[in-house]
């Protein structure tokens, strides 16, 4: 080959690769950004609330609160976002706010107590008071003896300090490890054989919750509890919405402050 038809390969063989190069994918060389939130999660008081989760709504970016309410969540999107920190005993509090590239923006989230103490009331009349307007529905389902039902006596005769710790005895109910975290899951039944990968539906208060997890419910916060292990068996207030489905539902009734 002559020496001009020799650089004129070297210039084709050139040219392709650039071509190629140009065609492949640049997810590995554009990734796409993310920012960093750093915050803290305070009571209406000005109270730090500590193992608060802090969640990207929508999604499963999430972190939790350290023992001065402080938190940091990292892998948010850029642009607008919506931000949830939710701790049991407390309604729910989510901000919009804008995240911007090459920053680290800062939040703080005020959480206010479901029920406050109010002076001059005795706390059995409090107590009481709970009882008839919350408790009643669970008397009246555990004496029909459909699900399995914890009080708050049962629960500290346990000593459980891990929710899973309450729910492992239960039939029906097994905790497994997914991502280094516990959780709970019922049997489902398929076609084929029994497979134990169907997580509950969780209900606080008579609140529904989305995408909760069981170290969002420390025992000491517990003043009752329910379980449903089976489609069949859980009640029409608690049942899922018609466009999904649960293998269960476990349903959360919390302390009073203060009690």
């Amino acid at each position: 080959m002559s020496g001009t038809l020799m650089r004129w390969a070297r210039v084709a063989t050139s040219v392709a690769g650039f071509l190629a190069a140009a065609d492949a994918p640049t997810s590995l060389t554009a990734q796409q950004p993310f920012s960093t939130l750093v915050g803290s999660v305070r009571d209406s008081a000005g109270h730090p609330v500590p193992n608060a989760e802090v969640r990207l709504t929508g999604s499963d970016v999430f972190t939790r609160t350290n023992d001065s309410g402080g938190f940091r969540l990292q892998g948010l999107p850029l642009g607008m976002v919506n931000v949830t920190a939710r701790r049991l005993g407390f309604a729910p509090a989510s901000f919009d706010l804008k995240m911007r590239q090459g920053q680290r923006d800062s939040l703080v989230l005020t959480l206010t107590m479901l029920a406050q103490s109010l002076p001059g009331v005795v706390a059995i009349d409090e107590a009481m008071a709970r009882s008839q307007r919350l408790l009643a529905g669970f008397w009246a389902r555990r004496s029909q003896g459909f699900g399995h039902y914890l009080t708050r006596e049962e629960i500290v005769q346990r000593d459980a300090h891990e929710f899973t710790e309450l729910v492992r005895m239960i039939p029906s109910v097994s905790v497994q490890i997914r991502s280094g975290r516990p959780v709970v899951r019922f049997p489902r039944f398929g076609q084929s054989a029994l497979r134990s990968d169907c997580p509950p539906l969780y209900w606080v208060d008579g609140q529904r919750l989305e995408n909760a997890s069981p170290d969002e419910f420390p025992p000491n916060d517990i003043e009752a509890m329910e379980v449903y292990a089976g489609a069949a068996t859980i009640p029409p207030q608690f049942a899922p919405r018609m466009s999904s489905y649960t293998c269960g539902v476990i349903v959360i009734w919390t302390r009073l402050p203060g009690l």
